[in-house]
């Protein structure tokens, strides 16, 4: 089973606002049941926006393990734009490393010992700058590979976040793999949800 690395928004802040610091946590379930968990430590400082990336899951059947995943990735971000990125990913005991770092004509993208190249607009699928859903491409932070994305609006909708019916509007987004995710009137990510390729439901609810 191949499950999705997690995922959550929040909106770029201005050079003219003080230095900030937040930590997003979200429940990782499989059909109702928690499996792990995903954290986002996010730092802005004037232009400058720093992210901490960490999803550990676990899935057993019958007290086996049938499942794992352990993922983490950091993120540099100047005036909007992504100057660097390192992740480290175990999947299911598949393991990869990838380094992004900005060059004068772009980024420069090592993945698991390959080099390729690619436009400096690039930015990875971890959605928490939701600018990514005017994207066409993205990175896949955990395999560093490039890969076509499409996003589909369905408006907006009402949504439980931690017991409480809020407005958000839905997106689908088709890459490698399908997922739904809610933004809030804010743009911040509420919620996301995907068929795993056993069928099951896995959902991201903030904690």
């Amino acid at each position: 089973m191949r499950l999705l690395a997690g995922i959550v928004g929040v909106t770029l802040l201005s050079a003219a606002l003080p230095a900030s610091a937040e930590t997003i946590r979200f429940a990782i379930l499989r059909d109702g049941t928690q499996i792990g968990t995903h954290v986002i430590e996010i730092n802005r400082a004037g232009p400058e926006t720093s992210v901490k990336i960490a999803t550990d899951l676990e899935v057993k059947v019958l007290f086996v393990t049938a499942y794992q995943l352990k993922h983490t990735a950091t993120e540099r971000w100047v005036d909007g734009r992504l100057v660097a990125l390192k992740s480290s990913t175990n999947n299911n005991g598949t393991r990869h490393s990838v380094a992004v770092n900005e060059t004068s004509a772009g980024v420069e993208i090592k993945a698991d010992g390959k080099a390729a190249n690619a436009d400096k607009s690039l930015m990875p699928g971890s959605l928490w700058n939701p600018e990514l859903l005017r994207r066409s491409v993205m990175l896949d932070s955990q395999e560093g590979t490039i890969r076509q994305l499409s996003v589909v609006d369905h408006g907006l909708a009402q949504v439980t976040v931690k017991g409480r019916v809020v407005k958000a509007r839905r997106y689908t987004l088709k890459s490698k793999w399908e997922q739904d995710v809610w933004y809030d009137e804010q743009s911040r990510l509420v919620h996301a949800q995907l068929i795993a390729s056993d069928g099951s439901v896995i959902s991201y609810q903030l904690l």
